[in-house]
């Protein structure tokens, strides 16, 4: 019989990371499990976590390449705003070292890190949790399981449990360009239908250009990439673009008995920039609580770790909800709308309203407030919305 780890975290990225650090401070023997060869390999991410989220988990600053301040947004016509914030936003990271350095603090706790190891299998049992991955791993058992994938997992549906109501695929590359200041959003029709575009500096003279959108995503990248707006700026004629889903909503239940889903693989992404680091990193603390306090009882049963789920539904629902809403609303626009909604982000009174309120990674109230606005009443009574 193999030995009995106090809990299994499935994938190396910062949710999983995280969970097994503070498991391990808290002196459970945690095996750490990533299928690549190192933390952060083949990650397709902007790599953009607000300031908030650096001085709440206090967050290695050493892989930050560039601080995300003014935003220059694009409308359809062509017509520009530019909103600036008056101090950093967000930082860029190098998702390679920071992934790492989460790991090696995950390590310095007491987990115990293996690489090069794909899961196969899950088996709940009465007893434990039965994890099976490669050949050169031999049977894995466990108190616990915390499944921290990222997207595009079937582990969850051999417990049980359900996948995302819906994805978007994410296109990024990064490119020399030249004429980089502000990060720029494009929004339209064209560009991004329902979505996005942006140009992200990581430098004086590179930057990550991507985009999200629902389907067709190679086509709308390329698309981008050629246009007026970011070819002529290029100073290369190649790049690598990076496709992947990310989900929209999240999953139906992200527990079961000895099992907790966190992250990507659990929906606990926002649903209005479908930016997930924080949000995924902070669920991972909520993860690590609930399983400290089932090994405290010694029952690891789903009535006890349903908490986890209660606890992240109470801070990030809300959230996650609004920003369907407000992507449904979106997807309603036409190109000439889109315009005024632009134009209408240049008034006085909702400059300031976005300066008091906006926060980052939470963008209930301000949504909630614009709706509010005089201005926008009026326009929709007019019938441009």
């Amino acid at each position: 019989m193999s030995d009995l780890y106090d809990a299994v975290v499935i994938g190396a990225g910062p949710s999983g990371a995280v969970c097994a650090r503070l498991l391990a401070q808290e002196g459970q023997r945690v095996l750490l499990l990533e299928d690549h060869a190192a933390a952060g390999d083949f990650v397709n991410c902007t790599g953009i976590i607000g300031t908030e989220a650096f001085e709440q988990l206090d967050l290695p600053r050493e892989p930050i390449l560039a601080s995300l301040g003014p935003l220059t947004f694009v409308a359809p016509s062509g017509r520009r705003f530019r909103y600036d914030p008056g101090a950093p936003l967000a930082h860029i990271v190098s998702r390679k070292q920071f992934d790492s350095a989460l790991v090696e603090a995950a390590a310095a706790a007491g987990a115990e890190c293996r690489f090069n190891v794909r899961v196969r299998t899950l088996r709940v049992t009465a007893e434990a949790v039965e994890i099976g991955a490669e050949a050169e791993l031999p049977l894995v058992r466990a108190q616990a399981v915390v499944i921290a994938t990222g997207f595009g997992t079937n582990l969850p549906q051999q417990v049980g449990l359900k996948g995302p109501p819906a994805i978007i695929y994410g296109a990024q590359a990064e490119v020399p360009m030249e004429e980089l200041e502000d990060t720029e959003i494009y929004l339209g029709k064209v560009v991004a239908p329902d979505s996005f575009a942006w140009v992200a500096p990581v430098g004086a003279s590179l930057a990550r250009v991507g985009l999200t959108v629902t389907k067709h995503a190679p086509y709308y990248f390329e698309q981008f990439m050629r246009s007026p707006h970011i070819a002529p700026r290029l100073r290369t004629a190649r790049w690598t673009m990076k496709l992947s889903p990310v989900p929209l909503g999240m999953i139906p239940r992200s527990y079961t008995h000895r099992v907790l889903v966190v992250g990507e693989a659990a929906g606990q992404v926002k649903t209005t920039t479908q930016g997930g680091i924080y949000y995924g990193m902070l669920c991972a603390t909520l993860a690590a609580k609930t399983l400290q306090e089932a090994r405290r009882r010694g029952d690891w049963r789903a009535e006890i770790l349903r908490e986890y789920e209660r606890e992240w539904h109470r801070r990030l629902a809300p959230e996650l909800r609004i920003g369907e809403h407000l992507r449904a609303f979106f997807a309603r626009l036409s190109d000439e709308q889109i315009d005024a909604v632009i134009e209408l982000g240049t008034q006085g009174d909702v400059v300031a309203l976005v300066r008091r309120i906006a926060k980052f990674d939470w963008h209930k109230d301000i949504i909630l407030s614009s709706l509010r606005l005089p201005i926008l009443q009026e326009l929709v009574r007019m019938g441009r919305f």
